[in-house]
C-alpha cells in the first residue's frame, strides 16, 4: 500500500482530484446558500409587517444562512485543507525546502500572538489571531520568517432581554514578514498606519510616507538615520510588487518586521484555482513560493541593510 511520510494512504491523482472537487463545490454552495439566507433575513426584517412572522423569517433565514455558511461551509473548508495537507504535504515540504532550504528554529523571528501584539498593527482593535503557513529559513544568506495572518475583532452583540451572541469581524488579512538586518536599530522604531488621534511622530522627509504612517522611536535620530529615502522607496516597491498595503512595521534590534494587507498568500494555493486540476494546484503553490523569493530578492538589493549575512 502506497503511503506518504505521515503514514496516510496515498490517493491516486484521479481520486484526490475528485475528492477535492467535491469539498470545494460543497464549500462554495454552502457560502452561496448562506448569503442568500442572510440577505433574505435582512429583507424580511424590513419588509414584513407582522411581528410574529417577521421573527420567524429572520430566525429561519438569517440565522439559518449564517449556520450554513459558517458551520457547513467552514466544515467543508477544514476537510479540504486537511485532505490537501495529508495528500500533498510531502510535495509542499519538498518545494519549500528546494526554494528556501530547511526550516530553522529561530525564536527571534517567531510569528505568534505575543509578537503580533508587540507589532504596531491595529492595536486594541483585535482579540484573536490565526497564523498559517509559518516558515523560517535562510534565503541567499538572509534569515527570514513569513506567515499568512488573520486578525479578528471579537465582540458581543444583542440586548439583555433577547440575549447576546458572540460575533467576529476580520480586521486584517495578509502577510507578516520578518528579516534580519546588518544594521541594528539603536532603539525600537515603530510605524503604524496614521489616524486622526495620533500625534505627528517622526518626520522622515518623505511627505507621502509621513501622511500614511506615524513613526515613533526613543530618539528621533534613530529613525531618521535608518528610514532613509532609499529604504522608504524600497518599501514602496515591495508594496507594489506584493499588490498590498503596508499597515505597520517594527525595527527592533537586528530584526525588521512588517505587516502587509494583501490577497497574496505565502506557501499556498490561490483560492481561485480549481482543485480538480492538480497540475494547476501544484503550479499555483510553486508560484506563491516564487513570489516570496522575489520579495526577498528585492530586499537584498539594499546591500547596506539586507545584504546576505555571514554564513
Amino acid at each position: 500500500m502506497n503511503r506518504n511520510a505521515s503514514g496516510t494512504k496515498k490517493m491516486t491523482d484521479a481520486e484526490l482530484s475528485r475528492k477535492l472537487g467535491q469539498y470545494q463545490r460543497l464549500a462554495s454552495r454552502c457560502l452561496a446558500v448562506g448569503l442568500i439566507g442572510v440577505i433574505g433575513g435582512i429583507v424580511s426584517f424590513f419588509a414584513v409587517r407582522d411581528p410574529a412572522l417577521r421573527v420567524i423569517l429572520v430566525a429561519v433565514l438569517f440565522f439559518g444562512g449564517l449556520c450554513c455558511a459558517i458551520f457547513l461551509g467552514g466544515g467543508a473548508r477544514k476537510k479540504l485543507k486537511l485532505l490537501l495537507q495529508e495528500q500533498l504535504g510531502d510535495f509542499f515540504q519538498s518545494e519549500l525546502e528546494q526554494v528556501f532550504g530547511p526550516m530553522l528554529d529561530d525564536s527571534e523571528l517567531c510569528i505568534d500572538k505575543a509578537f503580533l501584539q508587540s507589532l504596531p498593527l491595529l492595536e486594541g482593535r483585535w482579540e484573536e489571531c490565526f497564523v498559517e503557513d509559518n516558515y523560517t529559513a535562510v534565503y541567499r544568506g538572509l534569515p527570514f520568517s513569513a506567515a499568512n495572518v488573520r486578525l479578528d475583532h471579537v465582540y458581543r452583540r444583542g440586548a439583555p432581554r433577547e440575549g447576546y451572541e458572540t460575533c467576529s469581524d476580520t480586521v486584517f488579512l495578509g502577510l507578516v514578514l520578518r528579516c534580519r538586518t546588518r544594521i541594528p536599530a539603536p532603539s525600537p522604531i515603530r510605524g503604524s498606519a496614521r489616524t486622526d488621534a495620533e500625534g505627528s511622530g517622526v518626520k522622515t522627509g518623505n511627505a507621502a510616507f509621513d501622511r500614511r504612517f506615524c513613526v515613533t522611536a526613543e530618539q528621533e535620530q534613530d529613525a531618521s538615520c535608518l528610514l532613509t529615502p532609499e529604504f522608504l522607496q524600497l518599501i514602496g516597491t515591495l508594496e507594489r510588487d506584493a499588490a498590498g498595503k503596508l499597515l505597520g512595521f517594527l525595527w527592533d534590534g537586528e530584526v525588521f518586521s512588517l505587516a502587509m494587507e494583501t490577497n497574496y498568500a505565502f506557501a499556498s494555493i490561490a483560492s481561485h484555482v480549481d482543485l480538480r486540476n492538480l497540475d494547476a494546484a501544484r503550479r499555483s503553490y510553486r508560484n506563491s513560493l516564487q513570489a516570496m523569493a522575489e520579495l526577498l530578492d528585492l530586499l537584498l538589493t539594499d546591500t547596506v541593510l539586507f545584504a546576505a549575512q555571514d554564513q
